[in-house]
């Protein structure tokens, strides 16, 4: 993870209202929420807004932030992947909200997105578990339980 992403990622800590603590366990990426979660929605929104950050809404139901990466990294993402420097790679942080009953699930994917000189763009998942832990205290801080 990017030293920016991590500070986009601790923002959205500091930025949701509601605190409180819990022992971390295994993520799921998942937390359920009894209200639509409207301070993470919003707390992601004000957090990606540097120059190389685009906030985006997909779908009625997910938001992300993508973020171009510096040079060295990028040079070296499309050289390990095949990609190009035509369209250049992004780390995105994706949640995406469903009704579950009366309650909300939150899940959060954090990937590479890189274009490819033939076919199909890749999306690059790693585990990290600095991430995961920041990620379920971001949920709890914003009204959360994570799963």
């Amino acid at each position: 993870m990017s030293p920016r992403a991590a500070l986009i990622l601790g923002l959205l800590c500091i930025a949701t209202s509601a605190c409180t603590t819990q022992d971390m366990v295994t993520s799921t990426g998942k937390a359920r929420f009894a209200d639509y979660p409207d301070s993470l929605v919003a707390a992601l929104q004000r957090a990606c807004d540097s120059p190389s950050q685009t906030f985006l809404r997909p779908t009625p139901s997910s938001v992300e932030c993508r973020e171009f990466l510096p040079p060295e990294p990028t040079a070296a993402i499309i050289l390990t992947y095949d990609g190009t420097p035509e369209n250049l790679p992004e780390l995105v942080i994706h949640f995406e909200t469903r009704a579950d009953g009366s309650d909300f699930i939150v899940e959060n994917e954090v990937f590479l997105h890189v274009p490819q000189k033939k076919g199909p763009a890749l999306k690059v998942r790693q585990s990290d578990v600095g991430l995961n832990r920041m990620l379920d205290a971001l949920y709890t801080r914003a009204g959360g339980v994570p799963e």
